[in-house]
């Protein structure tokens, strides 16, 4: 592909309906100073100090604000959050965006909103706090969601599937659930990204990392899984769940399995520091935006492993990537074959 055909491509971003459903979080970031000389009067103990507090959308979230900086305007939220100040913060930064938020329930009793802080001391992550991760919520709200999706999906493009915590949304009992809705409409391109239920899943393309394929085919990932490894476990576990597999490879690239292609393409050469936080989640964006779009898988692979290298060179964010950021890297390396 070239510049103007990406471009191009972007422009049927502004006219796509995406939803995403899933876990919604917070990130939490800090500067935190340990070694203060200051003691608390009431406890004794230590006293720490925090210093430039900034929230941004992680999780689901994350992907939303991935799909606002692509270009896609429409989008809706199907989740949860707690009715405490993280929750209330998650809305603004949502409406902010202009995400349509009617699908997003705020539960009043036994529900932390989640939040993974991240604290950063001498320019290294320190020890984080997480809110939510025992979240248990009850089937009655888990049916109220799923009847606004199914309201919703009629007029969806793509619906991005998130699931991040183990408790809070997807339990692998009512991923079954959901795939009997997606079956109902076979016009929507579906796209999950399932840390734990990923096996459970149907009728989505399931993008995975390596670390998280070998632990859904219960197996000891190699310590550098090469593109045979990849290959022959994709594989295996499209055996069993039938769908197509998207496997970031970390700085080897992405490489792509359904029953009609298989697909590869390389990392980029990238120099200094990185970040890789949050990376995945902008393939997920990226790659559901562009086969919403239209696009071929081999050309939605190139866009996200352009987007995905933008992420990674943002230090202490979850970051996003724009078009112009993705069509800057395209022309640093147009050696490379995006055709």
């Amino acid at each position: 592909m070239t510049g103007t055909n990406i471009a191009t491509l972007f422009q049927r971003f502004d006219s796509l309906n995406v939803g995403v459903i899933g876990d919604f979080a917070l990130d939490l970031y800090f500067k935190l100073r340990t070694s203060t000389g200051e003691c608390s009067l009431e406890t004794g103990l230590d006293v720490f100090w925090g210093s430039q507090a900034r929230a941004s959308l992680g999780a689901a979230g994350n992907v939303v604000q991935n799909l606002r900086a692509l270009g896609v305007t429409n989008s809706w939220v199907i989740g949860c959050v707690g009715d405490d100040l993280f929750g209330r913060e998650m809305q603004h930064l949502l409406r902010v965006q202009g995400v349509q938020i009617p699908y997003l329930q705020t539960v009043t009793e036994q529900w932390d909103t989640c939040v993974y802080t991240k604290p950063s001391q001498d320019r290294q992550e320190a020890n984080r706090i997480d809110f939510g991760t025992a979240n248990a919520l009850p089937d009655a709200l888990f049916d109220g969601l799923l009847t606004g999706l199914e309201q919703l999906l009629a007029d969806l493009d793509v619906l991005i599937i998130n699931q991040q915590f183990a408790n809070p949304l997807l339990t692998q009992k009512r991923v079954a659930v959901l795939n009997q809705l997606m079956a109902r409409f076979p016009k929507v391109r579906f796209v999950a990204d399932m840390r734990d239920v990923g096996m459970s899943i149907r009728g989505a393309t399931l993008k995975v990392n390596t670390a998280e394929l070998a632990k859904f085919l219960n197996i000891d990932p190699p310590a550098d899984p090469d593109l045979a490894w990849c290959t022959e476990q994709g594989t295996a576990f499209r055996k069993q769940t039938g769908g197509p597999l998207l496997i970031t490879r970390g700085h080897s690239g992405i490489l792509y399995l359904d029953d009609a292609e298989t697909q590869l393409i390389d990392g980029l050469p990238l120099r200094g520091e990185l970040d890789t936080v949050g990376a995945g989640d902008t393939v997920v964006a990226t790659w559901a935006a562009c086969i919403g779009a239209g696009a071929t898988p081999k050309q939605a692979l190139a866009i996200a492993n352009l987007a995905a290298a933008v992420t990674v060179q943002k230090l202490e964010q979850t970051g996003t990537a724009s078009l112009p950021e993705i069509l800057h890297l395209h022309d640093k390396y147009t050696s490379h074959d995006y055709r």
